[in-house]
């Protein structure tokens, strides 16, 4: 009877949790002669709380934000610093869907400039606009990935036109993504028609 007591009123000290700590669910256990565990949810902190009632002790689950994002299902956007060599640099943002098994569509804009080495020489500025698909391999914190991007590139400088592909491969660390491609450019209006280029680039993104 008193043990009967006992686990009652540690119910209901958890019931009464619920509505002051917003209690996702609470699951009472005996574990020799006093464990109670209450699971909560802590929306402040975005985590999980695991809680032995008696004791006190709370243990935290990894944070969403530690988790390859590539996996979960939605809308994502990142913004991505590149390199090409030491002379050119840009800047992205990509706008798309993520289908939950690793792969994402989506599109993006960006800005770059090329700095020539003759110091006399006006740098070049470029906006690109493109496609984007990119597949993570696997849900963990860090995968592997390939990605393509594809689309044209504006030399607002020079007044000129061209197309591009970009494969590359990358990992994903969490929120964060490393890659190494190659670009291949080809002209097809004003200063750059019949031009092209063969590029190697470098990148680091992030995703929200």
């Amino acid at each position: 009877m008193k043990k009967f007591i006992t686990v009652l009123c540690a119910f209901a000290f958890a019931s009464a949790s619920l509505s002051a700590q917003n209690v996702d669910t609470v699951k009472v256990s005996k574990h020799g002669n006093d464990t109670i565990v209450v699971i909560v949810k802590d929306e402040r902190a975005k985590k999980h709380v695991v809680r032995n009632v008696k004791s006190g002790v709370e243990n935290r689950e990894k944070s969403p934000y530690m988790v390859n994002v590539g996996y979960k299902r939605g809308y994502r956007a990142n913004i991505e610093l590149s390199s090409v060599l030491t002379q050119q640099l840009g800047i992205a943002s990509s706008h798309g869907f993520s289908f939950g098994n690793g792969l994402y569509v989506g599109g993006g804009v960006g800005f770059a400039a090329e700095f020539i080495p003759d110091f006399d020489a006006v740098p070049a500025y470029y906006v690109p606009v493109f496609a984007d698909v990119k597949y993570s391999f696997m849900k963990t914190l860090a995968t592997p990935y390939v990605s393509l991007k594809g689309g044209m590139v504006a030399d607002i400088t020079n007044k000129g036109l061209k197309t591009f592909v970009n494969p590359a491969v990358g990992v994903d660390i969490a929120r964060f993504s490393i890659s190494v491609g190659y670009e291949y450019q080809l002209g097809f209006w004003g200063h750059n028609n019949g031009v092209n280029n063969h590029k190697a680039t470098v990148g680091v993104a992030y995703t929200f």
